[in-house]
């Protein structure tokens, strides 16, 4: 049977919980902590949309995911999530979940249900995975799913401050432009999923043309889903005014000469003249195949730059005024927030403050 959660009782139950203090202090309590304290975001949402529905309706069942689901009690969470976990988090937890907009369209939660069969990752996705079939699986009723939902939410209270924490810009000394390149030199030596190349690329980007006379604008999407808006078009963006300039496609890891088509086919589409494609430290490809494909775009009169991350990283920062020592720091930060970065990025930028001495 598939149930139905009304989402003006859903957001009433949310608030009532999150207004309610944490009464529990038992092994679901500390499985329910080791879930929001881990690295997996999709998990996260699961395990609250799961608490949230057997708080609303004691017939749904959480180990559902879709209403499609074998089994009784199945019903639409990721329409539940949408629809009221998302917004609740951008207005009372400041994005403490992950951020996300679209949590349930990431792999874990496009599965049926929550399986020990599912394909997932060896390893903490595993157990992950496991441990959240463990808390739904001890939860028996409306009554204890709102208490656990209770202490959730207290905790993702508490994890707050431990996230602004990350964001903190202060710093104590004045680098030189000298100090910045190894900064980024160091800050690289963790890709993080391509992320850190992207943050860098982004973050110079944004300090040239904030220079400009001119109104420009860089845009810079979240790792490995450019494309999955009808306003990304690479990496980053760049326009002038409301004008589409180029874009920027940055790797960190083996591409090939369809990699560099598919990337500058892109910005032609959008009428872009020019592209530009800058690979990071564990990046390989081949030289003479990737050659002859610039060529090949060179020819239609298409203007095309690639270079690796550090001549790229020498070069901006040689044509940068930074004014002050906090604005090459405050725009890492700001970009690093923007492509909604995973948290281990953001604690490797302030624990490389500290071991600079920055702070």
């Amino acid at each position: 049977m598939i149930i139905n959660i009304k989402r003006t009782d859903a957001e009433q139950v949310l608030l009532k919980a999150y207004r309610e203090r944490c009464l529990k202090s038992d092994d679901i309590c500390h499985k329910i902590k080791d879930v929001l304290s881990g690295t997996h975001k999709t998990y996260k949402y699961i395990l609250l949309t799961g608490l949230l529905a057997k708080s609303t309706n004691n017939n749904a069942n959480p180990i559902a995911l879709q209403a499609g689901a074998p089994l009784n009690g199945a019903y639409d969470a990721r329409s539940l999530c949408h629809n009221v976990i998302v917004p609740f988090e951008r207005d009372f937890l400041n994005r403490a979940l992950g951020g996300s907009n679209e949590p349930f369209l990431n792999k874990p939660a496009r599965f049926t249900h929550l399986s020990d069969k599912n394909a997932v990752r060896k390893g903490n996705d595993k157990e992950t995975l496991l441990t959240l079939i463990y808390i739904f699986g001890k939860i028996r009723n409306s009554q204890e799913a709102i208490e656990y939902l209770s202490c959730a939410l207290e905790m993702l209270h508490v994890r707050i401050t431990e996230l602004k924490n990350l964001d903190d810009t202060h710093i104590k000394y004045s680098p030189t432009l000298i100090e910045i390149f190894e900064f980024i030199i160091n800050f690289l030596e963790m890709p993080f999923e391509g992320e850190t190349c992207t943050i860098v690329v982004g973050t110079l980007e944004r300090l040239y043309y904030k220079k400009q006379n001119e109104t420009y604008s860089v845009a810079v999407h979240k790792v490995n889903q450019s494309g999955a808006s009808s306003k990304e078009i690479g990496d980053i963006d760049i326009y002038k005014g409301n004008k589409y300039l180029y874009s920027i496609e940055v790797k960190d890891k083996t591409f090939t000469e369809y990699d560099v088509e598919h990337a500058f086919n892109k910005i032609i589409i959008e009428k872009g003249k020019k592209g530009e494609f800058i690979y990071g430290p564990r990046a390989n490809y081949d030289f003479k195949s990737v050659e002859s494909k610039l060529k090949e775009f060179e020819e239609k009169g298409f203007y095309t730059l690639l270079h690796d991350i550090f001549s790229y990283t020498k070069y901006c920062l040689f044509k940068i005024d930074i004014d002050n020592k906090n604005e090459f720091l405050n725009a890492l930060i700001q970009v690093a927030t923007e492509i909604n970065c995973k948290e281990a990025t953001k604690k490797w930028i302030q624990d490389l403050l500290v071991k600079l001495k920055w702070k």
